[in-house]
């Protein structure tokens, strides 16, 4: 058996801005498992329809256990992550600060933690415009010191979006990595998109990890179809199937763990021992393409019920000088940061990390960090086999205008 390791807490959500540019959530110490969860059928985007019946269900857990009056107000944003120059007035019906009143504490669990939930939109609350906005959380007595911020998007129904995945055109490229190719047509009457080249913002994003979202430029235009299929900028990296732990048991090892156990009163999970794939064949296997699910196995209320657990991961791997090696998917936003960053142990020979997560089924990927950017296929390898899915969302800002309208947004797959 492997020399145990330091057991500790660390809280590995970092604070960083939201906005469409980021698609990142701005979340403060002792704060975890932020969701927005839509009720749009087969979406896990934070997505809603303008002049819908489409819900958000928003809820996050206070691991410090704190007694706060909670509130929320809608911001609305350029794509850029920005707030939007429109008055609340402009984007909003109703008030814009609302009571967060659907507070839950933990049960029978060995952490104490407090969870809130809300809905939106609510009766006599909504959005006027379609685009990119965020949640901006704050206790009632202090507005002004923002404790969360969650994107979501509001989109209307303006253009079709006609999406391919494919094998790239470059011969260097074919057995390691995938194309798209996007054309964007209006479907209304009287939407009339002029200057399409500055006006209309087409982005592209693989598995909702935004360490891939860009900006994909337009190659021509014929008419009223707008295609874009640049060779260079609309190829993604393959990688590979994502790693995944399975913490919906507690009292046994689930998929991708090795053993679990109580140490202080806290339930621990180890990781099984992973190893570099970069030169491995690929392998087709199971994942939620770096989804994470909050689900405790036997409970009935996961929300309150679900624990804590302190998951320790283990990378067997050399150290290489200028590089810094991150755990990363969708449950922390993908951000390589202090938090879930891992540390060299020179008696263990292995790379080390340990992430409080609330029991669930969790993709993930080990990333590289370098002085020239992040690297993902530095430690998962590079398969044009790989199952990926394909975002594209089509922002317009007509000449003149103050605001991003999100037109559209599709999913593909490369299987299909």
């Amino acid at each position: 058996m492997m020399k145990s390791l330091t057991y500790r807490a660390l809280l590995f959500l970092s604070a960083l801005g939201c906005g469409f540019g980021s698609l990142s959530a701005q979340i403060g110490v002792g704060f975890a498992s932020v969701q927005a969860l839509s009720s749009v059928p087969d979406c896990n985007l934070p997505l809603i329809h303008l002049n819908g019946t489409d819900r958000l269900t928003v809820s996050f857990d206070d691991l410090q256990d704190r007694d706060m009056n909670l509130r929320y107000r809608v911001v609305y944003l350029n794509t850029d992550g920005t707030p939007s120059s429109l008055r609340e007035i402009e984007y909003m019906e109703g008030i814009n600060k609302t009571d967060i009143s659907d507070v839950e504490y933990s049960f029978n669990t060995r952490s104490n933690y407090v969870h809130y939930s809300f809905v939106f939109p609510q009766k006599g609350r909504n959005v006027k415009l379609s685009g990119a906005y965020c949640f901006e959380i704050f206790e009632s007595e202090y507005p002004d010191r923002v404790l969360l911020r969650i994107p979501f998007m509001v989109c209307e129904t303006g253009v079709s979006i006609d999406l391919k995945i494919k094998p790239p055109t470059r011969v260097d490229l074919v057995r390691s990595h995938q194309e798209v190719e996007v054309k964007v047509k209006p479907v209304r009457n009287d939407l009339h998109i002029v200057q399409a080249e500055r006006s209309l913002q087409v982005y592209a994003m693989q598995n909702q990890n935004t360490l891939t979202l860009r900006r994909l430029p337009l190659s021509y235009q014929t008419g009223d179809n707008f295609y874009y299929n640049n060779k260079n900028e609309d190829v993604f990296d393959g990688l590979n199937e994502f790693r995944n732990i399975d913490l919906r048991p507690i009292m046994y090892a689930g998929r991708g763990i090795d053993f679990t156990r109580v140490l202080n009163d806290l339930w621990n999970a180890q990781t099984l021992l992973q190893k570099s794939r970069e030169y491995k064949p690929y392998q087709s296997d199971d994942d939620i393409d770096g989804n994470f699910v909050i689900k405790a196995e036997g409970m009935e209320n996961s929300d309150v019920e679900a624990e804590y657990v302190m998951v320790h991961f283990v990378l067997q791997e050399n150290p290489v000088p200028g590089r810094e090696v991150y755990v990363i998917g969708k449950f922390n936003d993908w951000k390589c940061a202090d938090g879930n960053r891992m540390t060299y142990d020179n008696n263990m020979k292995m790379y080390t990390l340990s992430l409080l997560l609330k029991q669930g089924f969790y993709d993930y990927m080990f990333a590289v960090k370098t002085s020239d950017g992040i690297h993902i296929p530095y430690l998962e390898g590079d398969h044009q086999e790989t199952e990926n899915d394909y975002y594209i969302y089509v922002f317009y800002r007509e000449p003149g205008g103050r605001n991003d309208r999100l037109l559209g947004v599709t999913k593909g797959n490369s299987r299909q």
